[in-house]
């Protein structure tokens, strides 16, 4: 691997785990697109599983005390249930109906925000609301590797504080990205190249959590909510974008 190859997957895993970090989700679809330009999307998608992991058990280690137990057993059951079809959509389905319909979702739930905004709508959704979601999380985790958008959307839509947020959406992305990359392995996904470039975005990844620290602890929960909201926005430009080819 050329030098300037393993210096820019570095770097742009130590960022995705600074923003996972800050934002509670985002470290993989920020890095997926970017990979892309040094590794074939297919491949990039499933080396993006195998380091992103190291993102979200980090974050669920350091948040783990705020972590709803009820909400988490109920989605943790879901999103397993969805990642097999997600694995079976991106053998089977084109990449590109995947993406843009993801896209779709994301772009319906903030136009939605935008006016429930202007009528002071402050709906909160009931718990059990938790299973589709974590079954659409799971879904997307299998096809596109990137399943924290549509946790992110319930996490807004039930108002939880900034920890919170980040403890769930991180415990269970990685024990859904812990099943993906069994089944992967099975699969023999991994390529010794993979593995051995994973040695070293792995820890990149790591101090990129812990420098989100001290960020998050004064972070103030009305512009966290807001950087979740531009993160989802980030979000469906970035499947819209990869769904059109680009």
């Amino acid at each position: 691997m050329e030098a300037f190859t393993f210096l820019y997957i570095n770097v742009v895993w130590l960022l995705a785990g600074f923003l996972n970090g800050v934002t509670s989700f985002g470290g993989n679809l920020f890095a997926v697109p970017l990979m892309t330009l040094v590794m074939e999307t297919k491949e990039a998608i499933i080396f993006s599983c195998l380091v992103g992991t190291s993102i979200t058990v980090s974050i669920s280690v350091l948040y783990h005390h705020d972590l709803p137990k009820k909400e988490f057993l109920l989605a943790l059951l879901a999103s397993a249930a969805g990642v097999p079809f997600g694995l079976a959509a991106l053998k089977l389905a084109s990449p590109q109906s995947i993406l843009i319909g993801s896209g779709m979702i994301l772009l319906l739930f903030l136009i939605w925000q935008v006016v429930a905004g202007r009528l002071h709508c402050a709906f909160r959704v009931p718990v059990w609301s938790i299973i589709p979601a974590g079954v659409l999380a799971g879904l997307l985790m299998g096809a596109t590797g990137m399943g924290g958008p549509m946790l992110a959307m319930y996490a807004v839509l039930r108002g939880w504080s900034k920890e919170v947020t980040l403890s769930m959406l991180n415990t269970l992305a990685a024990l859904s990205m812990i099943f993906l990359i069994i089944l992967q392995w099975k699969d023999g996904l991994y390529t010794p190249d993979m593995l051995r470039t994973a040695v070293w975005a792995v820890p990149c990844c790591v101090i990129g959590v812990l420098v989100s620290v001290p960020l998050i602890r004064r972070l103030n929960p009305h512009v966290f909510r807001l950087l979740l909201l531009g993160m989802l926005v980030f979000s469906m430009l970035m499947l819209f974008a990869r769904g059109a080819g680009f």
